[in-house]
């Protein structure tokens, strides 16, 4: 937080603020520090230096040819309800059961968030069977704040693909 980013530009067209990636070939790909972010025009790639020690390299985090579908689903929690999926718990109106509309690898293909808080999986929640399950029941709506909003994403193996 209160870091700025230095090389973002002006689109003049729609006064949209954009960040410029750097677009190299492979080999001119930069020796590399954790966190640096490069286009590889050779691989039509978006790609990130992850790692350290010897497992350190350039890893693909998208393709510019194939798109990832990330899911959101939003759930709302009642203050006594731990289950949510396969019919348990509601949906944010809570009109109906909740489903998770992914079904996801395992716990680690989720990240989910509580009134805007990250949840630990194994710690905060368990994921099985197409159901997750917290260790304590999510607050219900207090009407003044968004404490009881579930947030599920899915699909962030398909990011590396």
């Amino acid at each position: 937080m209160g870091r700025r980013v230095k090389n973002r530009s002006l689109v003049e067209e729609t006064g949209v603020e954009t960040v410029e990636i750097p677009k190299v070939n492979t080999n001119q790909r930069p020796t590399g520090q954790r966190g640096q972010l490069v286009y590889n025009k050779t691989t039509n790639t978006f790609q990130a230096y992850i790692g350290t020690g010897g497992s350190a390299g350039w890893f693909n985090i998208s393709t510019a040819a194939g798109e990832k579908t990330i899911t959101v689903d939003t759930f709302q929690g009642d203050g006594s309800t731990t289950v949510f999926g396969n019919g348990s718990g509601n949906t944010l109106d809570g009109s109906t059961a909740a489903n998770l509309s992914v079904e996801p690898t395992d716990a680690t293909d989720l990240q989910i968030f509580i009134g805007g808080v990250y949840q630990v999986p194994g710690t905060n929640y368990t994921y099985s069977g197409g159901a997750i399950t917290f260790g304590s029941a999510p607050p219900a709506n207090n009407g003044t704040d968004s404490a009881h909003i579930i947030a599920v994403i899915h699909n962030l193996h398909k990011l590396g693909e």
